[in-house]
């Protein structure tokens, strides 16, 4: 079973000119293996940028006005979520299916719907946001500094169209088993194009709401990038002879709980900051935002993995494959896992050095680091468990589930904020998280009967226990401001660098000595031929240059 094909006759990446994506003769596992190359390189690469930025808008605003940008975008990408309506998750499930069955006027019905229904809807949601900003601002909600903030949600109003397009152009995309564009689109130019223009608007002096208008023309180009490349995969797409059908009922099928979950996955993430909003506006809100995005690094590796992992699984579970589906989601979670644990070490044992990054004040948020961080671990142990029921027919769980969560985090966030502030929206995050990472799991295992565990995780847990306590014991240890102080940069910097880098090698080489199972050489095999294909010509295995 592990050497099936997806489709012998279906046009793969290779077939439309991707530069690296699956192969015909691929197994299951270096499909994976590949998408998750691809998508790995553009979120790290878009973090690392998307971090940069973040860090440079905070020091250049400070605390207080940086925590009311960070409460335009919490407000923004909810606004997104809701104009999305769950389309995301239908158009990458049944270009999928339709594809599976060769029926190009489905796949096309399908990409046009989800284009034009959710950009209908963000403009609707867009004229609201703009005209009801005053009244926003008037509810309490930042009352101080409302006639700024009224300015700041309706920068935002604009943005908002721009934000789905690419969104959506990106998500339709994955629906032909490749992750490669929306990396680029999502990971590479929108969060590049957003750093140099930035960049651009500091110097000529337009500070927040320079920062807005970047933010929206960085998403508007990416758009048009992705639009490029979706037509590059479908070039029926804009052929008017070419035939379309509708499967309205079937799209909105999905797409309606999966709007449900998104909303509830959104409270999970951004009803700590708003609520954080309400009560302590200012500093303490750009504090926490600093501090929750640095915890959500480790999401990048499951997102790496989800992209390429829905439409798979959408296809096995057309060909009703569950036994090959249980081994990909139990090897696809511990991969997940041992990426998110590195990074996890990372954040804990160099936390007051990372907030430091920031600016002097953002150090109150190490505690609320961690918090964020120990529960987007536990998040990352349970593997892709709601992309799973989404591309099962098992998808109201996954609404249960993420809308029981938003629920409770909102609860404790409302009784814990008000007395904590910063420390009271961790928790409240951090319940959230794991309150819905518990409900999909569970769902999985009773609808599917998948555990994402077993005797295997034993092998990163011990060799993350040891390589974190090696370098913690290193930094308290070694004389880093002696060794580092001569350098014209904060010694956190070339700290986290130096012994950051040493934890990963050493990470990785107990991992190696504890021993690989047959599927994890056949994806660290696939992975590396994909990283190969990534650098310059002369930088290859075996180039003669």
């Amino acid at each position: 079973m592990r050497d099936e094909k997806v489709s012998d006759d279906a046009p793969t990446a290779e077939q439309v000119d991707e530069p690296v994506g699956p192969k015909d003769d691929d197994t299951y596992v270096a499909k994976v293996a590949r998408g998750a190359g691809i998508s790995t390189a553009g979120q790290g690469v878009g973090r690392v940028i998307g971090y940069v930025t973040q860090v440079v808008i905070a020091r250049l605003l400070g605390a207080q006005f940086y925590g009311f940008y960070a409460a335009g975008v919490a407000l923004i990408n909810g606004l997104q979520i809701l104009s999305r309506f769950g389309m995301e998750n239908g158009v990458v499930r049944y270009v999928a299916h339709y594809r599976e069955h060769e029926d190009a006027a489905r796949v096309r019905g399908t990409i046009v719907m989800a284009l034009l229904f959710p950009i209908a809807l963000s403009l609707v949601l867009s004229a609201v946001l703009f005209f009801g900003a005053g009244f926003i601002a008037d509810t309490g909600w930042l009352q101080e500094n409302g006639t700024l903030m009224v300015g700041v949600l309706r920068g935002f109003a604009f943005v908002l169209p721009f934000f789905v397009f690419m969104s959506m152009t990106a998500w339709a995309t994955q629906g032909f088993q490749t992750v490669t564009y929306a990396a680029y689109i999502q990971q590479l130019i929108r969060p590049g194009l957003f750093l140099v223009f930035v960049g651009v608007c500091y110097v000529l002096g337009a500070k927040i709401f320079g920062v807005i208008a970047a933010y929206a023309l960085a998403m508007f180009l990416a758009g048009v990038v992705g639009l490029y490349y979706l037509r590059k995969l479908f070039p029926d797409l804009f052929d008017r002879r070419a035939q379309t059908r509708f499967e309205t009922k079937a799209l909105f099928g999905v797409s309606i709980p999966m709007s449900i979950t998104q909303g509830a996955q959104y409270l999970n993430n951004f009803s700590a900051i708003l609520i954080l909003g309400v009560f302590a506006a200012g500093a303490p809100v750009g504090i926490f935002n600093a501090a929750a995005r640095t915890a959500t690094f480790l999401t990048a590796v499951r997102f790496a993995f989800s992209g390429i992992f829905s439409p798979i699984i959408s296809s096995l579970h057309a060909r009703q494959d569950t036994e090959e589906m249980g081994r990909l989601y139990k090897d696809v979670s511990r991969w997940i896992f041992t990426g998110a644990f590195a990074l996890f070490l990372v954040i804990v044992v160099f936390g007051p050095e990372v907030m430091g990054i920031f600016g002097e004040a953002f150090g109150a948020g190490v505690t609320a680091l961690v918090i964020v961080a120990v529960a987007q671990l536990y998040s990352s142990s349970v593997g892709p468990a709601p992309r799973m029921l989404a591309m099962t027919d098992n998808q109201n769980f996954a609404m249960i589930a993420t809308s029981v969560a938003a629920v409770t985090g909102v609860i404790v966030s409302f009784i814990l904020i008000p007395r904590f502030e910063v420390l009271g929206a961790a928790i409240g995050m951090a319940t959230a998280i794991i309150v819905e990472n518990t409900g999909t799991m569970f769902a999985v295992k009773w609808r599917l009967g998948y555990w994402p565990v077993n005797v295997m995780w034993l092998k990163p847990l011990t060799a993350g226990a040891i390589s974190g306590t090696v370098t913690y014991l290193l930094k308290v240890t070694l004389p880093l401001d002696a060794m580092f102080g001569f350098l014209p940069m904060p010694v956190s910097i070339p700290t986290i660098m130096l012994l950051g880098g040493f934890l990963g090698v050493l990470f990785l080489g107990l991992l190696w000595l504890f021993g690989f199972s047959e599927t994890d050489k056949e994806f660290l095999g696939t992975f590396w031929d994909v990283a190969q294909r990534a650098l310059p010509r002369r930088f290859r295995k075996g180039n003669p240059q």
